[in-house]
């Protein structure tokens, strides 16, 4: 029960953050939580905490959240590079697999092909999709502190 009652975003209005604060925390966590490289999206919200001085428990929570979202997502962030950068690999993504016979570096090398397209799908999404996010966190966080005082 004492879990539930911290991880009310309430609870941090009443320490202090004030809801832009809060929103900018829970939006930049949420999108690099979407981030289609697995394994560095914690490390990159605590980066990003501490050198704009959000919440990290607010940042961390938001990308543990979204989590699942970064497999799901996957797929169309590479389709949508794909489209951007004018170039498809999706038609080589079987023969990546198939260069695993060649060695490692040569899958890795066509998996890298993948990544900058995944990346530069993730990337043009994310910016537009923060500032969305954070505009209606913020909406919905001001909306709770001003239900709270009556």
């Amino acid at each position: 029960m004492r879990l539930m009652r911290s991880a009310d975003p309430r609870m941090l209005l009443h320490n202090g953050l004030d809801p832009e604060d809060l929103a900018l925390a829970i939006a930049v966590g949420f999108v690099l939580g979407c981030l289609p490289l697995w394994g560095i999206s914690s490390m990159l919200c605590i980066g990003v905490a501490a050198g704009f001085r959000l919440n990290l428990i607010a940042t961390q929570a938001a990308n543990w959240l979204a989590l699942p979202l970064q497999f799901v997502l996957l797929f169309p962030f590479l389709r949508f590079g794909e489209w951007f950068l004018r170039r498809s690999a999706s038609a080589h993504s079987s023969e990546i697999l198939l260069r695993l016979n060649h060695g490692f570096p040569h899958l890795l090398a066509g998996a890298g092909v993948l990544l900058v397209h995944a990346l530069t799908g993730w990337l043009l999404i994310a910016v537009p999709a923060a500032l969305v996010l954070r505009l209606l966190l913020v909406a919905l966080l001001r909306h709770l502190e001003s239900a709270e005082k009556y």
